[in-house]
């Protein structure tokens, strides 16, 4: 994606919101899933890429918090949705993965379809931390609170 494209994506996405508040705003029903139908838009293809990288074996093996922060090994990292559920050992994304004379790509974009359906049918990623969470990302969110938690006193 070129500079260009990222900004025009990024106007677009800002516009989207801005049009959910002012709606929000002049409404007497307050109306999340609008906000949750723009994060949809936003999933979907990042979800597909995830499941790529889990397939190939290319998720990552080491976690950095920051360029200060030490490297710590994942000795093993795997997806999980924002439901808490591992998705190697979820029943309807298993059940897609015998499908019959489609790609390995496609199962990929099924299973981020089914997935991302599922999690909004159950109210949407409440934490904000992203549909599926790598045990890298885990690692990542579980600092930020850590470091949010402390205090000087």
């Amino acid at each position: 994606m070129t500079s260009e494209e990222r900004r025009l994506k990024r106007d677009f996405d800002h516009n989207w919101h801005v049009a959910i508040n002012q709606f929000n705003l002049n409404s007497d029903k307050f109306r999340h899933w609008m906000y949750e139908a723009k994060t949809l838009s936003q999933e979907v293809s990042r979800l597909k890429s995830l499941f790529t990288m889990e397939r190939e074996g290319k998720l990552k093996k080491i976690h950095k918090q920051c360029s200060m922060s030490q490297s710590e090994e994942i000795p093993e990292n795997y997806l999980k949705c924002c439901l808490g559920i591992k998705c190697q050992e979820c029943p309807e994304l298993i059940a897609l993965n015998k499908m019959e004379k489609v790609t390995p790509e496609q199962i990929d974009e099924a299973k981020a379809w089914t997935c991302a359906v599922h999690i909004v049918s159950k109210g949407g990623d409440i934490a904000g931390e992203g549909y599926l969470l790598t045990v890298d990302d885990r690692m990542f969110w579980d600092n930020v609170y850590k470091s949010l938690s402390q205090t000087d006193a």
